[in-house]
This record gives structure tokens, sequence and C-alpha cells, in this order.
């Protein structure tokens, strides 16, 4: 049964930050642009929204799991005058207590699919990987370049996304790992292997059919088992503020 569409949103705060940073030179004009940005990414006949920012990268449960994830971008060196503007940006959105929505120890992918996956608002962001998660998503219009140089809009789009669907994306993730998060997978798997791999298979039996791809490949356990927890996003079980995060772990386990 498709959920029905909530009335509020929370939106990708990382990344509305970055982009304010890129948007413009000047660092005055950085509340004006994120307060457009904000604007032009809440989904029509939106009546709350919310802004959601991740945890520093080293208070991320991720590198508990995973000591490198996301640890290449610890180093990466960008301009002072952009680093500023950014850093100004993430201030502007975290001073904001009524609106900004932020865990320690989490990022802001988790939170938009904690509250996507329980039906509560719609996950608003240009990251595909939200997809992993069940429930409304909305993708604000972008511009891109193709190879040619040539300016391409695409027009933003509402999509619910059944659990089906998403644990697809979930469990393709988890084989092929993510080299911009810096988290291997299972070596020269990619989207076509994956998916061919787990369509030949039930659902139910996904956990297993990976474990046994990882297990082929000459990988332990241990190993596997952390390539899952760092590709998932949480979702609106697998988090509380009472409990915390609990871990995602293969059904028979």
């Amino acid at each position: 049964m498709i959920m029905k569409i909530p009335t509020t949103a929370i939106l990708d705060g990382d990344m509305i930050a970055h982009r304010a940073a890129y948007i413009t030179e000047d660092i005055e004009e950085v509340p004006m642009v994120i307060r457009q940005i904000i604007r032009s990414w809440t989904p029509p006949k939106t009546n709350h929204v919310f802004v959601a920012r991740s945890a520093d990268r080293a208070d991320n449960f991720r590198r508990s799991v995973w000591c490198d994830y996301k640890a290449h971008r610890d180093k990466k060196e960008i301009a002072e005058d952009q680093k500023e503007r950014l850093e100004y940006a993430k201030d502007l959105i975290a001073e904001d207590d009524f609106h900004c929505k932020f865990v320690p120890t989490l990022e802001a992918d988790d939170l938009m699919g904690i509250a996507a996956s329980c039906g509560k608002a719609i996950a608003v962001t240009l990251d595909k990987d939200l997809l992993s998660t069940p429930g409304w998503h909305y993708r604000p219009e972008y511009s891109y370049r193709g190879k040619g140089g040539e300016k391409t809009t695409k027009s933003a789009e509402l999509i619910y996304q059944p659990e089906w669907r998403a644990d697809l994306m979930f469990y393709q993730q988890w084989l092929m790992g993510d080299m911009t998060d810096n988290y291997p997978g299972i070596k020269n798997m990619g989207p076509k292997k994956s998916y061919k791999l787990l369509s030949k298979w039930h659902p139910r039996n996904w956990d297993s059919v990976c474990m046994a791809a990882y297990e082929q490949a000459g990988y332990d356990w241990d190993y596997a088992l952390a390539m899952a927890q760092v590709a998932r996003i949480l979702r609106h079980n697998e988090w509380t503020s009472d409990d915390g995060i609990r871990l995602w772990s293969p059904k028979w386990a």
C-alpha cells in the first residue's frame, strides 16, 4: 500500500550548505542563497519544512564500524574563501534550532531516511542513495552539463519508493560498496553485476546471497557485515532517542 503523501518535508542541509557556498563568491550573500535554495527545494503543498544536518565525520557512527569511512574527505583541500563560506553556511543552518534536525553520530541522510520511511516527511535531496530508504522522495530541479558540454535541466520529481525497491538498492550498494564514501565492497562488483545476481533470487534470500558473494570473493564475515552497516541509511525502526542506533544485521544472524 502506498503511503499518504506527507505535508512535511525534510531537506538535505549538507547539500544545501555546499551549494550555497559554491553558488556565490560573496560571503554576505550566503544567507540569501540558503533561503532561495530552501524555497526552491520545498515540495508543493508542503506545510512544514525541516533541514537535516550531519554530525562531524569523526563522530559519525559509521567510523566505529569502518574506520576509513569518508576518511579521504578529511584530507581534501578547498580554497580558503570557499571553505569560509561553507563553514558559515553550515553554522547558519545549525543556528536555526526550530527548523534544524540534528542527532550526534548520525548523518543528514539517516535523519531523512528515518523520517521518510515512517511516512512522517518527504525526503528532499539530489543524492540518489536516499532511494535506498522507502517512502516519499523529492528530487529538486537541477542542471548539469553532458559529455559534449551541453546543458541539460532535469525537472523536479516526486517519487514514491516502495520497500522492495529500496531494499534492492540497499543490497546492491552493499555488494558494490561506494568509493565516494571510501568503503570498497566487493572488487569489480558494479550495478549490472549486482542486479543480475540479486534478480535471480527472492528478496527474502538476499541476505544469504550477499554473504555468499562476499565469501566467494575471499572476504570474511566481519568485513562483509561492516560493508552492509556503513552502506545502510537508517530507517524508522533502526534508531530511537532512547535506545540509539540499531545496526543492521542479516535476518538470520
